[in-house]
């Protein structure tokens, strides 16, 4: 399990790292200057999805391992950062990689309160040290950001360059440690895919597309990548959570599971927002 935690990183990091190197500076600033939407999708990502998580581990009846392995990845923002479905379907660049950056860093204080908080409603122990948040989040999100937007500052056609062939090699090692994954929790993957904990998921999944996509408000641009940054979650920070606070189980095939119903269920979400924005799109996700 170690080395497939480290090859995660490694993906998030060469993932930003990528990113960052196409990204500038108005990229990062784009939700702060824009309060209201940052509110509206901090709202979406860090209040409304895990409530909505709360409600199915409260009202439904599925695996234990599978309900509180929901809430714990909804209480795991930070989706890798722009992926692939996003630049097939229009989505606005600056406002994906700002949301990311802002999340990242908000996300530091926000989710152990929020995990404290919904630990309270739970009626059980439930919580995170900022600094198990801070160590997922800084050395994969915050620092390649950093260095991304330094390389593009100091060496642009370098970074023009080496921008897609870095984010290709972070697909591939995610690809990957994701099989590795699978491998390796396959015998106990059955214990949670039911179809009850199948369906939960599904519906978490459709609910946080729909969610994102109306808060986000009437641009398509916009829609799609809140739309996708809730439906998505950070499967780094969600084991995190999980392990502080249920040592004696294994929640990663609540993961591998859940990264395999998002990849489903967006898929005809994504193809549908493509065929909206492709007449009209005037500001695609440039692809690098």
């Amino acid at each position: 399990m170690g080395l497939i935690s480290i090859a995660f990183q490694v993906s998030v990091f060469a993932t930003v790292l990528g990113y960052g190197m196409h990204a500038d500076r108005g990229d990062v600033q784009y939700v702060f200057r824009r309060p209201r939407l940052l509110v509206l999708s901090l709202l979406a990502m860090f209040v409304v999805m895990p409530v909505i998580a709360l409600a199915m581990e409260v009202y439904l009846d599925f695996p234990h391992a599978a309900r509180v392995g929901l809430v714990v990845i909804a209480l795991s923002p930070v989706p890798q950062l722009l992926p692939k479905n996003l630049i097939a379907a229009g989505g606005r660049s600056a406002y994906a990689f700002g949301l990311a950056f802002a999340v990242s860093v908000l996300a530091i204080v926000i989710t152990p309160f929020m995990v404290h908080f919904i630990g309270r409603l739970m009626n059980r122990p439930f919580d995170v040290e900022v600094g198990a948040v801070a160590a997922t989040l800084v050395p994969s999100v915050l620092v390649p950001i950093v260095i991304g937007l330094g390389v593009q500052r100091v060496a642009p056609r370098f970074a023009a360059r080496a921008a897609g062939p870095t984010v290709a090699l972070a697909n591939a090692i995610l690809l990957l440690a994701l099989v590795a994954l699978l491998v390796l929790v396959a015998g106990s993957l059955f214990e949670v895919f039911t179809l009850r904990a199948l369906l939960a998921m599904v519906v978490f999944v459709g609910a946080g597309l729909g969610v994102g996509h109306v808060m986000a408000g009437p641009e398509p641009d916009r829609s799609i990548v809140l739309a996708i940054a809730c439906a998505n979650r950070n499967p780094g920070i969600a084991i995190a959570i999980a392990s502080a606070n249920f040592p004696e189980e294994s929640f990663a095939p609540t993961v591998i599971m859940y990264a395999i119903v998002v990849g489903v269920v967006t898929t005809p979400y994504v193809r549908w927002m493509k065929r909206r924005s492709a007449p009209s799109n005037l500001n695609p996700i440039e692809v690098v």
